[in-house]
């Protein structure tokens, strides 16, 4: 340090701007305060925005531009205001380009955070670009058709690289070429980029330092050679990727590795000797000044986290010249995943234990992907044929990684699930993690010494590792989660002694709500296995998040039981889920009336469909009025699960309550609400039975059904209920431990 004053500066500075971001939040950073179309305008609202184009993208059903430099005119409170940035979602063909201003007719909506533990903060990642805001366009008309040629000109050739891709190499390993060369991943197959991520090597797919590397210094050195200049070449390859960066955009891994591009060539230059970690230092005071919320982003801590590794953690393994040839080969990579790993729990849940042998693979090929890549579009946009040759050379190699990836999913535990950490477990995490660096550095080399290095530094990181990943395996008591999945229901019970539940998982509102909803829930928790999932009827917004489940099973959470109703309540849905589930290897059971599920002190009992009170006059039947019905029972605690049971349902199940009160007085602390809060269901005379002190209400925001309806909230008012909704709540959570209990929201 005392050699490296500006890297000194640098983590002074560095150390005082993420304290006022942590301390300060709003105060400091502006992106978190409300902006003039947050303060001025409402949901729904329309406006007209009048902005310059500066990125568009062309999706399915229509056009997503962005704006800046925006003049917004609220239509209803006559007011005019300035917004820096929007994004427009527009059905039009109208061919436009960057620069155009254009006056747009919409309707505003604004973006939402994470509803349940786990899911993406849409919010949260739009504002650290600046945007608080969308527009779905009605109208819209180019004002001014002025053209920012230099943007323009390299968006259009970006676009026609990965075309060229698309069309040399088809759609599958021409999406990941563009991936990999453009940063453009938004029509890559989604199966083959979620292969690369729970595989471990989906950081392919960023535009890294490798990229800015391998086009830079790569034309830095060629130009150097043929000038004999320094000065010359560091030009040369300082345009070369400038043009390079302006077209891919300056993310913040672009941002860490330009910075340290120049750098590099600065110090060749000026014959000075090339430092990383203060070059690494300088690129994080940019960074972090530019944007303080990128503290807070998983691509900034996994891009400066791997460089602070090489920096110090995987010189000292390297040290270590009398290590066996296998511990040298995958010392290096064991070590940068031991400083990554808090980061990848955080942000990702799971840990791929295979990935440091895949990357053995990976990575050395990516200097022939990535030279061959770039040749061989160059040599087909020249129109020779023998660009798609060399082309070709990729396209197996994606095919080596593709299959690849597919193997090592097969083998045990490829994935562990461990859950997100606490903060401040991940904090302790990296204590510990730098007092084994400073004992590597700092202890004795004589052998006697070098044995108590290793005992030392093995205890301290086991201890370090079992803090980061206990929180899941710590968990005491009870704890029961409404998710909020739009209109439909979820709900996640997680026992006593460690089996997890879910009853239903279905949304009519919200697509891949298995993939987007449910399944990142579970794996924040630590869930890798569902022990019971419950199927309360065949409705599709109580099942379809359940199919995207099953079939998702080898990258996402087994599913060991699905529980059925009895056969006499099976429609052609529960059939079809029955016959899916067997087939990815799921058993199938059944719940009859009064059958028990037991875990410890927790119990299930089914209430319904069905019951003592059943005669003749009662047809069979499916659909609502067949909902599978559950008392869940722990200690002190009863909570009741009604499906979307309602009428001849409902009357049926209470008298069945009605008989199960006579012979023991049940305190009903919770109810979740039947049928989303219908007026069809939870009738006066049903309540007046329960009598619950809480009501849980599962229903989406602005759904076409009016769910809760207002007369179903005036009745469980009436009867004491305190109501807990998602549409209000997001998640909402209770924990059971022992005689207490407690409601949060399900994101705290």
């Amino acid at each position: 340090m005392r050699n490296r004053p500006l890297l000194s500066v640098c983590l002074i500075i560095l150390c005082v701007l993420t304290s006022c971001t942590l301390v300060g939040k709003e105060r400091f950073i502006k992106e978190l305060r409300p902006s003039p179309l947050e303060i001025c305008t409402t949901e729904d609202e329309s406006v007209i925005v009048c902005g310059v184009i500066y990125r568009q993208e062309q999706k399915e059903n229509g056009q997503m531009i962005y704006l800046k430099h925006n003049s917004v005119y609220s239509i209803s409170n006559k007011q005019k205001f300035q917004e820096s940035k929007i994004i427009v979602y527009i059905n039009s063909k109208e061919k436009l380009h960057i620069g155009n201003r254009i006056k747009v007719r919409g309707t505003v909506s604004f973006y939402e955070n994470a509803r349940n533990p786990g899911n993406f903060d849409q919010k949260f990642y739009y504002q650290k670009q600046g945007i608080h805001g969308k527009i779905y366009g009605s109208q819209m008309q180019i004002t001014d058709k002025s053209v920012d040629v230099f943007r323009e000109k390299l968006a259009v050739f970006r676009a026609g690289w990965k075309e060229l891709l698309v069309r040399e190499m088809g759609e599958r390993e021409g999406g990941v070429l563009a991936a990999i060369l453009l940063g453009e991943k938004s029509d890559m197959d989604p199966e083959m980029k979620e292969l690369y991520q729970v595989n471990g090597i989906g950081h392919i797919l960023a535009i890294s330092g490798l990229h800015l590397s391998f086009a830079g210094l790569g034309a830095y050195r060629l130009f150097r050679r043929l000038t004999g200049s320094y000065k010359a070449g560091g030009l040369a390859g300082g345009m070369l990727l400038f043009l390079y960066v302006s077209m891919i955009g300056m993310t913040v891994s672009v941002l860490r590795a330009w910075v340290m591009f120049l750098f590099r060539v600065g110090a060749d230059v000026t014959g000075r000797k090339y430092d990383m970690p203060t070059a690494l230092s300088v690129a994080a005071v940019i960074a972090v000044g530019s944007n303080p919320l990128y503290l807070y982003d998983g691509g900034f801590l996994l891009s400066f986290g791997a460089l602070l590794a090489i920096c110090t953690v995987i010189p000292l393994v390297k040290e270590e010249s009398q290590q066996p040839v296998l511990v040298r080969i995958l010392g290096p990579g064991i070590a940068m995943n031991c400083v990554l790993w808090p980061v990848i729990l955080y942000f990702f849940f799971e840990v791929p234990l295979y990935s440091v042998m895949l990357n053995l693979l990976v990575i050395p090929l990516m200097p022939v992907i990535l030279s061959c890549g770039m040749a061989g579009s160059l040599v087909r946009m020249a129109g020779g044929t023998y660009g798609t040759w060399i082309l070709m050379v990729c396209s197996r190699i994606l095919k080596l990684y593709d299959g690849c990836c597919v193997l090592l999913l097969k083998f045990p535990v490829a994935r562990w699930i461990a859950g997100r950490p606490e903060k401040w477990r991940c904090i302790v995490y990296y204590l510990m993690l730098s007092g084994i660096i400073l004992i590597w550095k700092y202890m004795d080399r004589q052998p006697v010494k070098i044995r108590k290095k290793y005992m030392a530094s093995l205890a301290l990181y086991i201890t370090a590792w079992l803090i980061l990943i206990s929180g899941p395996l710590l968990r005491r008591g009870m704890e029961v989660t409404m998710l909020d999945i739009g209109q439909g229901d979820c709900i996640c019970v997680q026992g006593p002694k460690h089996q997890n539940y879910l009853i239903d998982g279905g949304s009519s509102d919200v697509k891949e709500i298995g993939k987007y909803r449910i399944e990142p829930f579970l794996k924040s928790r630590g869930i890798a296995q569902l022990d019971y999932v419950f199927l309360s009827h065949g409705d599709l917004d109580h099942m379809n998040g359940i199919e995207e489940l099953l079939m998702r099973q080898d990258v996402g959470v087994r599913i060991r039981n699905l529980v059925v109703p009895g056969k006499q309540y099976w429609d052609e849905r529960i059939l079809k889920i029955i016959t899916m589930a067997k087939m990815y290897g799921t058993d199938v059971k059944e719940m009859e009336y009064g059958t028990e599920l037991k875990e410890g002190e927790m119990k299930f009992t089914c209430l319904g469909p069905g019951g003592n009170t059943d005669d003749k006059s009662h047809n069979v039947t499916t659909g609502n009025e067949s909902s599978m019905i559950l008392h869940l029972e722990y200690g002190e605690f009863d909570m009741l699960f009604t499906g979307d049971v309602e009428k001849e349902g409902e009357e049926r199940l209470t008298e069945v309550l009605d008989v199960i009160q006579e012979e023991k007085k049940i305190t009903w602390e919770i109810l979740k609400t039947a049928h989303h809060g219908s007026k069809n269901s939870t009738t006066e005379t049903f309540l007046q039975t329960v009598y619950p002190q809480y009501a849980w209400i599962s229903a989406g925001r602005k759904n076409r059904y009016g769910h809760p309806h207002d007369l179903t909230l005036k009745k469980l008012e009436k009867s004491g209920a305190k109501i807990y909704s998602t549409q209000d709540n997001g998640a909402v959570a209770v924990t059971v431990r022992k005689k207490t209990m407690w409601i949060h929201g399900g994101n705290s």
